[in-house]
């Protein structure tokens, strides 16, 4: 792995030396409308949250994790466990919740290309939160344009940068050392930029300790003035240990231990993941096309307290979009197709060292495809209305290559059609906007080979959970207050809830759960707009409670009632700047039967920094970031339902962080 990270590197380091070595004159592109969300209606009839990070902000916001680049978004939870084991858990009004590594009930995307499998799992790791600039947020039920798993929907793109060459350092407590470089040009009607960065921490936590190597490559042409060609490529390669989660007892007596089953198993994993894809928009005499290709390869070692994991996974797809205006309406028709094949193995654990025992050899593949149709009609300068259905179908097949105990081999089919309809009023400044939407959620492929029994094939118990959403709001801006406003109440109905349950060996399988109702309301505002000095604020309240199984009225773990984020930020004319981030959350039940539960938390953070510090051509960035400075003792993120009480993921204590950027115009 070390190896590969310091070719990686290179590699890169090479191709932006070869890239600065070219003509790097500034042209201007033709004008396209290029957007993230896969239909105009989106932007109108549903919850949506659009934050853009200017570079002041990224100068002095490190981007060490998503839960800090993306906190602020209404309607968002993300759990940051405070090392790299497992990954941060991402909910959207709940949805999500029963993630024990991964992300479920999104769909999510980077520069166009899905983070999503076709089975709804997200993996999230070529994702580095340095480079993000912007960020989109679809908060409800939207299964009707990207299908399973669509409880939200966050589009995630690259940090458009037209500086040449940029490097920065970092480091901090806790062992922290973070290093990136970018670099980028654009010539006549091309443009490339590339990055490539390393972290590596030790760990608040025993046994905690990893590292992550990412890099990046995005291209765009523009072969003539009503085509344009985008290309990506991410990779990312990981090292990692994980502590596990402790129990009530161990998290008053140390925050800081491991579960001394995951260090005698030397639990963690290294993987290495590699995606790529092309997308195509054309403006044809019938409409906007939109065309995406992508490929992903992903590989696997991942020893856990019961078993040694192995993976190698090949994944792909191909969308695409023709959307239409006919006038007062906004046709937009497509087809969606999606393939995955795991190539999965499970060893013994002897002891930290892969074992001789072959525990499962089974090869599963997933394909799915969909079509849809969308329809958005202007019924007046400031009324309109948007109707659209999408049939997706979905079949899992695992193919058993260990005989011993029988052929275990199965297929799963499932079908799902998901219609929407909503409304929308503009007036000068504001859009007020109802919607009714829908999602389904099949289980993974690794929650369907997950049973009670621990055996191998699919679990054929295991069946999708349907969600139902109302939503109403209202955002835009009251120039009068300079104020930026977005405001939503929602109203979710689930069926057939997908529940974990884990066993004393620390295996995790899952069961349907009855229905659930989620209820809640998202308030977010940013004031004054365009100031040196202002707020920013997002407050979540929501009821997320169980209507049957296990207890009708009792409340879904994992999930915090209230939530608030709050920005003050200021900065001089000379570039000097600070940024005091306060964020407070409720108590979360850690298990169904609501009998233990998490303490609630208020965290404080405080960053400074100094920006366009001019050297001639050089540009300087000091910053420096105190976290958690009134040291709580938090848990910001849970196991649900984990077996024998270990629930607790402890937060990072008070630290410092700081680092230099320097920037070649």
């Amino acid at each position: 792995m070390k190896n590969r990270s310091i070719l990686l590197l290179c590699g890169f380091a090479l191709l932006g030396h070869t890239l600065m070595a070219q003509d790097s004159s500034v042209v201007s592109l033709p004008a396209m409308t290029i957007q993230s969300t896969r239909q105009l209606e989106t932007e109108t009839t549903a919850a949506r949250s659009l934050y853009i990070r200017q570079h002041a902000i990224v100068a002095s916001e490190p981007g060490l994790s998503l839960q800090r680049v993306l906190r602020g978004l209404p309607g968002l939870q993300i759990s940051e466990r405070g090392h790299f084991g497992l990954g941060e858990r991402i909910l959207v009004r709940g949805m999500g919740y029963r993630a024990a590594f991964g992300v479920r009930g999104l769909q999510a995307f980077l520069d166009g290309i899905p983070l999503t499998m076709p089975d709804g799992q997200s993996m999230l790791d070529v994702v580095d939160p340095a480079f993000i600039g912007r960020s989109e947020l679809l908060r409800g039920p939207s299964s009707l344009f990207w299908g399973n798993a669509s409880g939200g929907v966050l589009h995630l793109a690259s940090l458009e940068d037209s500086t040449r060459l940029r490097v920065r350092y970092m480091g901090g407590g806790y062992g922290l050392s973070h290093a990136l470089v970018s670099t980028g040009f654009r010539r006549g009607v091309h443009s490339v930029r590339a990055y490539a960065s390393r972290v590596s921490k030790r760990g608040h936590r025993a046994h905690s300790k990893g590292s992550f190597h990412r890099a990046g490559v995005n291209a765009r042409t523009v072969p003539s003035s009503n085509t344009a060609l985008l290309f990506t490529l991410n990779m990312a390669i990981q090292d990692v240990l994980s502590p596990g989660s402790l129990t009530l007892e161990q998290l008053s007596l140390d925050p800081n231990q491991a579960d001394s089953r995951y260090v005698n198993q030397s639990a963690g994993k290294a993987s290495v993941h590699v995606q790529g894809g092309v997308t195509l928009h054309a403006q044809t005499r019938l409409g906007n096309l939109t065309a995406t290709a992508y490929g992903i390869r992903r590989i696997l070692d991942n020893p856990l307290t019961f078993a040694w994991i192995e993976l190698d996974r090949l994944a792909g797809g191909v969308y695409t979009q023709l959307q239409a205006d006919m006038g007062v309406v906004d046709l937009a028709v497509g087809i969606d197709l999606r393939q995955l094949r795991d190539d999965r193995f499970r060893f013994n654990n002897d002891a930290g060292n892969k074992g001789t025992n072959v525990l499962l050899d089974q090869q599963e593949r997933v394909g799915s495809i969909a079509v849809f149709a969308g329809v958005n009609t202007q019924l007046s300068p400031r009324f309109g209305l948007s109707v659209g259905t999408r049939l997706d179908r979905l079949r899992f097949e695992m193919t058993d290559n260990l005989l011993s105990n029988g052929d275990q081999s199965g297929v799963r089919d499932f079908v799902a059609l998901s219609p929407s309809l909503g409304a929308f009023y503009r007036t000068n400044t504001l859009t007020w906007y109802a919607n009714i939407g829908t999602a389904f959620e099949t289980p993974t492929t690794t929650e369907l080979i997950n049973s009670p029994s621990g055996q191998g094939g699919f679990n054929s118990d295991l069946g999708p959970q349907q969600t139902r959403g109302v939503e109403a709001g209202v955002r835009g801006q009251l120039d009068r207050m300079r104020l930026g406003l977005d405001f939503a109440v929602f109203s979710l109905r689930i069926r057939d809830r997908l529940i974990p349950q884990q066993g004393e060996d620390g295996r995790t399988w899952y069961d349907n759960g009855g229905k659930n109702r989620h209820n809640g309301i998202e308030l977010a505002m940013n004031w004054p707009t365009g100031s040196l000095i202002g707020m920013r604020m997002a407050y979540n309240y929501g009821s997320f409670l169980f209507l049957n199984e296990p207890g009708d009225g009792l409340r879904i773990p994992g999930v915090p009632r209230h939530q608030l984020h709050l920005t003050l930020h200021g900065a001089t004319r000379n570039g000097w700047g600070a940024q005091i981030v306060l964020e407070s959350a409720s108590g979360m039940w850690a298990n169904n039967t609501n009998s233990v539960q998490s303490e609630g938390f208020t965290v404080l953070d405080i960053y400074l920094t100094r920006s366009n510090w001019r050297l001639r051509s050089i540009s300087l960035h000091p910053f420096a970031r105190l976290q958690n400075i009134l040291d709580s003792q938090y848990v910001r993120s849970l196991v649900v339902n984990a077996f024998g009480g270990r629930f607790f993921e402890p937060a990072e204590g008070r630290s410092i962080q700081a680092g230099v950027g320097i920037s070649l115009h």
